[in-house]
């Protein structure tokens, strides 16, 4: 090889190394920088626990349980607690849900199904009762007191006049305007009450026959 080829490469690998050492000494600096910063950030970082530990005992709190810095090793041994306890608990649940699986079902209770079975048959019979009662204390049906009330009235009512009258006079049943006038005009379907229409105004009077037999009777009670 020539002695000016041999000189040319010298020279080239001592540029390279003396980058490479100018590179590795600006890391070490970066890195020794960098330590520095962090050594200081533990040192404040130990004073303020220190301090806090102080304080902690100053305040009486001395049965609490306090932290120190953990090492590597640590979260070795926690990692493998933690996994045998995720399978201690895996196998209760396994245990629990064989025992509950293979647990005898509880037979029904004879009586006690013989008993409901009677209530249910009763039931209805009472509810029956209980609704004829009902419609016993409520007296006579809304029909018989409309026309009643027409009967002994001497000019046509409207199903409005009829509900507040009835209201008035039966204040524990059940009366309003639409139901009246639905009532009134079913005694009208049965010849039992006339209709009239002045306008938009209807107006309701018992029939004229049934109106002459209720004229009657009243006479004949007066004399």
């Amino acid at each position: 090889m020539p002695a000016q080829e041999t000189t040319t490469l010298k020279t080239a690998y001592a540029d390279k190394v003396a980058a490479d050492l100018a590179d590795n000494t600006a890391e070490q600096e970066r890195i020794r920088a960098e330590l520095e910063d962090l050594q200081a950030q533990l040192a404040g970082l130990e004073a303020d626990h220190a301090l806090l530990k102080d304080m902690s005992a100053a305040l009486g709190n001395t049965t609490a349980a306090v932290p120190h810095p953990r090492r590597g090793t640590k979260k070795t041994a926690t990692a493998a607690g933690k996994k045998t306890t995720a399978k201690e608990t895996e196998a209760k649940k396994t245990a629990t849900a064989a025992k509950t699986t293979t647990a005898p079902t509880a037979k029904p209770d004879a009586k006690k199904t013989s008993a409901k079975k009677t209530l249910v048959k009763k039931t209805p019979v009472a509810a029956k009762k209980t609704t004829a009662k009902a419609s016993e204390d409520k007296g006579p049906a809304l029909t018989e007191l409309i026309h009643t009330h027409l009967t002994g009235q001497s000019e046509p009512r409207t199903a409005q006049e009829i509900a507040k009258s009835l209201a008035e006079a039966h204040p524990g049943r059940n009366v309003n305007v639409n139901l009246v006038r639905t009532t009134t005009e079913r005694l009208v379907g049965r010849s039992r009450v006339e209709r009239v229409k002045e306008g938009s105004t209807v107006y309701y009077t018992a029939g004229v026959g049934v109106a002459a037999d209720a004229q009657k009777a009243t006479a004949a009670a007066a004399s």
